[in-house]
Formats: C-alpha cells, sequence, structure tokens
C-alpha cells in the first residue's frame, strides 16, 4: 500500500486600517467611525494571537458601528474562512467589494474562501481580479496557483507559482507549493532543491518536512526518506504519520522488526487508522506471526471492510496459517471487491488446491489466463495443479510458459525440473534446477 502525502498551502492576507489623525472640526461627525476603526485594530490585533472567535466578534461590532466599513467586513470574511464558515465569508467579501471595488486585497481574500468551497474556477477568476488590481501581488499569483492545480491545470500552477516568487524569492508557502506541484507531476529533480531550499528558510516547518520526504519516496530515495521520516519522528514523536510513513518504508525495506515498532507507534497515538493496521498486518506476516497478522487484518477490517488488497491480505495469511476454507473466503471478498483482481483468483485456487480440490484449483487457474493470457503467476500455479494431478507433460508445459513470460520465477524453473525428472529428462531437469539456484540459492536440488 503506497503512502503520500502532499499539502499545498494557499494564503491569508488581513486588511489592516489604523486610526489617523483627524481634522478636529471632524471629531464630532466622525466618533462612531473611529470607534469602529478601534474596533477593527483591536479585532486584528486578536486575530495574530489566535483568538479567531474574539476577533469575529470585535468585526462585528465595528461593523454594527459602521455598515459600509470594507476592511472590517473582509476582515470578518477571513476570520470565518478560517473557521470553516465559507458562505457567511464569501457573503462578507461581496459587500466590502460592492463597496470597494478596487480592492486587490479583498478580491484575493475572496478567491482564497471560494478555493476553500472547491469552487475553482470561480477562485482563479477572482484571483485574475485581483491581480489585474495589482499585478504585483505575490500571495494572489500563490493563491491561484493553489487554483489552478485543484482545478487539474498543473502547468499553469507551476508558472503562477513561479512567478510570485519572482516577486518574492523567499516566499516559503510558495515555494512548498511549486515543489508539491513538480512532485506531482513527477519533475522530482526539480521539486526536492526547491523542497531544501524551504526548509533553508523555515527548518522547523513540519509540513515542508513531511512534503520534502514524500517528495524522496516518489522519486525512488527511499534510504534518504527515511532518514527524513527518522529525523521528522524524532523531533514530532507525536506526529503520527511520520511514524506510519517510516514504518511503511521499513517494512519495504524488509526492516520489519522496526517497522512493527513505527507503525505501532502509529497505532498508539491514531488507534483507528485502518492503513497503519493493514501495514502492521503486512509486517506481523513477514516475521511469521500469522495468529497476531490475522486480528490487525481483522482490526483494520473493522474500519474498512471494503478494502480488496486488505482482504487479499488476509487470505494469504490465512492460507500461510494452513487455514484453506477461511483463506478461500477472504480471497472470494477481495474478488468481489474488485473484479479485475487475478491475485485474489490466483490465491482462491491456491486454497483450493490446498484443500485438495484439484480440478476446482485447476479451473480457476484457466479462467485467469483466458482473461490475463500474460499473467505468469497464473500459469505457475496451474503447472503446481496439474504436476499434483499427475499430469506431468502438461504441467511441464505450464513451467515453461510461465517461465517465457517471467525468466525469474525461481519456483517455477525448480518445479519444471521436478516435472522433468518424472518424465525421465533427468539432464533437461538438471538445467532447470540450476536456473532456480541461480535465482534463489536456497533451491538446492533434490538428492
Amino acid at each position: 500500500m503506497r503512502c503520500e502525502w502532499r499539502r499545498i498551502i494557499s494564503f491569508a492576507v488581513f486588511v489592516g486600517l489604523l486610526c489617523g489623525v483627524r481634522d478636529a472640526s471632524a471629531q464630532s461627525t466622525a466618533g462612531k467611525a473611529g470607534d469602529a476603526v478601534s474596533l477593527n485594530n483591536q479585532g486584528l490585533e486578536r486575530y495574530k494571537k489566535g483568538k479567531v472567535d474574539e476577533a469575529i466578534a470585535l468585526f462585528r461590532q465595528a461593523l454594527a458601528l459602521n455598515p459600509n466599513f470594507p476592511e472590517a467586513l473582509s476582515n470578518l470574511g477571513l476570520a470565518l474562512d478560517s473557521k470553516g464558515k465559507d458562505d457567511e465569508a464569501i457573503s462578507d467579501f461581496d459587500k466590502a467589494l460592492e463597496i470597494k471595488p478596487t480592492d486587490a486585497v479583498t478580491e484575493s481574500n475572496l478567491g482564497l474562501a471560494l478555493y476553500h468551497e472547491k469552487k475553482y474556477y470561480d477562485s482563479i477568476s477572482a484571483y485574475r481580479k485581483a491581480l489585474g488590481l495589482n499585478p504585483k501581488f505575490a500571495q494572489a499569483y500563490n493563491g491561484m496557483g493553489a487554483a489552478l492545480f485543484a482545478s487539474g491545470n498543473a502547468g499553469d500552477a507551476i508558472a503562477a507559482y513561479r512567478r510570485a516568487l519572482e516577486l518574492m524569492p523567499r516566499y516559503v508557502d510558495a515555494l512548498n507549493n511549486l515543489a508539491a506541484a513538480l512532485d506531482a507531476t513527477q519533475q522530482w529533480h526539480e521539486a526536492i532543491p526547491i523542497y531544501q531550499q524551504a526548509m533553508a528558510l523555515e527548518p522547523h516547518s513540519l509540513d515542508l518536512q513531511i512534503n520534502y520526504a514524500a517528495a524522496l519516496v516518489n522519486a525512488g530515495r527511499d534510504e534518504e526518506a527515511i532518514a527524513q521520516y527518522r529525523e521528522i519522528a524524532t523531533d514530532h514523536p507525536d506526529d503520527a504519520h511520520a511514524w506510519f510513513a517510516l514504518g511503511h518504508l521499513l517494512y519495504k525495506q524488509g526492516q520489519l522488526d522496526e517497522a512493527v515498532s513505527s507503525l505501532e507507534k502509529t497505532l498508539a497515538l491514531k488507534p483507528d487508522q485502518a492503513d497503519a493496521d493493514f501495514n502492521l498486518a503486512l509486517a506481523y506476516q513477514g516475521q511469521g506471526k500469522l495468529e497476531l497478522a490475522i486480528a490487525t487484518y481483522q482490526k483494520g477490517l473493522a474500519l474498512k471492510p471494503d478494502e480488496a488488497h486488505a482482504l487479499y491480505n488476509l487470505g494469504n495469511a490465512y492460507l500461510q496459517a494452513n487455514d484453506a476454507g477461511k483463506a478461500a473466503e477472504y480471497f472470494q471478498k477481495a474478488f468481489a471487491q474488485q473484479r479485475t483482481f487475478p491475485e485474489a483468483e490466483i490465491g482462491l485456487g491456491a486454497a483450493k488446491m490446498q484443500l485438495g480440490d484439484l480440478d476446482g484449483a485447476q479451473t480457476v487457474f484457466v479462467k485467469v489466463i483466458a482473461d490475463h493470457p500474460d499473467n505468469a503467476d497464473a500459469r505457475f500455479n496451474l503447472g503446481n495443479a496439474l504436476f499434483n494431478k499427475g499430469q506431468y507433460q502438461a504441467a511441464a508445459d505450464s513451467y515453461r510458459e510461465a517461465n517465457r513470460l517471467n525468466p525469474n520465477l525461481a519456483h517455477a524453473h525448480y518445479n519444471l525440473g521436478m516435472a522433468l525428472l518424472r518424465l525421465k529428462d533427468p539432464d533437461a531437469a538438471q538445467a532447470e534446477f540450476k536456473a532456480a539456484a541461480r535465482l534463489d540459492p536456497k533451491l538446492t536440488p533434490p538428492k
């Protein structure tokens, strides 16, 4: 199971309005406006301290005194957007723009709210209007890039991020977004140094560290990714994602003990994470701890009962545990979830063979071959069924076809050798045993 994590970051821009010095003769008529300005500024201070609810209350008080105060409307909209109240935020931005249609910041903030609502084309339009008002607005280019990328236009998104960085070369969010877009389009040679550039500017950013590690994985640089995830897990021991990604990579590398430890830490932090259960079960299975693997698969499947590959892997665990009846049950469930799943069908055939139903196994393997003529594993398993039925020539033919399709199947060479011995052709058999041993030294010829 592949793990992948990427975060595209947009941005937020607040509109500040400082109290100015007023002409003495205007004080009496401007009292309420001055109070509204003060409340707006107090709201900005609360927001900067993370007290969003208090900020919203202050912006609303400012608007109660001056309903046509565009900066307070814009600030209220952005505060509401940060709380996930996108519809209210969009309404406030629209009101602000009716009063002050030339405000590029409010137009850009409207683009952000529309982005959060997944109205990507409307978001792009708002960002374009903001840039029409201020062509040097780097944050608007960055936000537009996020909307373009989300709408499926990676090329224009990358161009927008590059333009943001031309205007603000040390703009970390744009660096992160550009690298993420390059990573997503498999331009890893360029994405990775951009992540490194961003991390040099913000070395403690967890989002950047995780995105960088994911790019290393996608580029096939697993050893470097493992080192990066270890560093993240050390610095952020409560980050479940880092432990999960580390465990997944360690499993791929065959480092099962450390993989188990990492995945167990993941589940200690996030017990209801099915993918971590499935990966941990695979690691237990690799250690030969079949009872523990089966229980862990079942735990994950209680959360994600329709996960075809987990059902298939559970079937394999039961097959290894010599419970062919249960294995067949789960292989059938896997195939029911994913109708094009030859591995599950082959597993079902193997379970039937373990149950002694050689004719049933043969029928399954023949069907898989009819549907997937180039499937070497199906040819190999058909050879096994035929061998066990004593049909050695047909078995040898099936093993040969498996080897033609995949010359690196060590057991197909070995089993072909066994069939050739039954067919009284010891010289050809020895050649196959030698081919098997070259691929897997543990496969030694029978004595």
